[in-house]
């Protein structure tokens, strides 16, 4: 199924849009998926994975919290306007949350997906004349673009308008760039293209992580629109506090310490390993490959 959302002449502006669903989840699934000792209060959780491939953007909506057993759950999705554009991408998924010792037919180790459902579609139109969000996008031949770096790069984030930086894909690689114009959900293609995404995604955000932080000044703040962003994205979960300004000054001090540095980087790794979870991806591409 796919929602688009109203046009701009049917609504007035908006910063977010919500979504309200029912999740069903099958006593089958459960008995498919969790040994008998874990089926009264099966140690998983439920969420719905929100996925924009233009602007990179990732995030979950939690459903359900540890213990998630059979039945019926409401959803509530909320998508920010000034994060996606074009098409966003929705999919619950049941995840364990705990580990423990398997004999084989049962997967044992928390954070592994259970089971998923139907993909959904959101398509999200900007006004006339109105900017992207997040940072614009374009291929281009590297190898004739002097302002671009020699050599086979698949990318390049370009920071030479700070206020709206931009993400170059070497056109000189076709096969690749082939696939990034996939758009598809399923099949081997779409599953090539999202790790291609994650490769490049990873890359992205951590120089976006470090430059905003690198921005923020005395009182917390930060110049430009993409770095709020970015600072109200990761700097909560890289220190584990509520507060927006209070993890961006931790995030400006420890990324002007050289002995705080490496911990940071540390942080942002595990963090956007985390956000991005490539390892999912690899295994759709490696089960498609089973099944060519």
């Amino acid at each position: 199924m796919t929602q688009t959302l109203p046009s701009p002449e049917e609504s007035e502006d908006w910063g977010k849009v919500t979504l309200f669903g029912r999740l069903y989840i099958p006593e089958e699934t459960v008995e498919d998926v969790f040994p008998e000792s874990e089926r009264d209060a099966p140690p998983a959780k439920l969420y719905v994975a929100v996925r924009c491939h233009e602007t990179i953007y990732r995030e979950k909506a939690i459903v359900s919290d540890e213990p998630t057993g059979p039945g019926s759950y409401n959803a509530t999705v909320n998508i920010p306007k000034k994060m996606v554009r074009g098409t966003i991408e929705l999919r619950p998924y049941l995840v364990r949350t705990r580990d423990r010792s398997t004999d084989g037919q049962y997967a044992g180790q928390k954070n592994f997906r259970l089971a998923s459902g139907t993909i959904y579609s959101v398509i999200v139109d900007l006004p006339p004349g109105e900017k992207p969000p997040a940072i614009d996008g374009e291929e281009v031949s590297f190898s004739r673009a002097a302002h671009l770096p020699e050599g086979d790069k698949l990318y390049y984030l370009d920071f030479r308008n700070e206020k709206r930086p931009k993400l170059w894909i070497n056109s000189d690689h076709p096969r690749i760039t082939d696939i990034l114009q996939s758009q598809g959900s399923v099949g081997a293609e779409a599953r090539m293209r999202d790790v291609i995404l994650d490769e490049i995604s990873y890359g992205v955000w951590s120089q976006l992580i470090v430059r905003a932080a690198c921005a923020i000044d005395k009182d917390g703040d930060v110049e430009h629109e993409w770095q709020q962003t970015v600072v109200e994205t990761f700097a909560r979960n890289l220190y584990e506090v509520d507060d927006v300004s209070e993890a961006a000054h931790k995030l400006r001090a420890d990324v002007d310490d050289p002995e705080t540095l490496p911990h940071l980087m540390e942080r942002i790794d595990r963090e956007l390993q985390e956000y991005i979870d490539p390892r999912t991806q690899l295994i759709n591409l490696m089960e498609e490959g089973l099944r060519i």
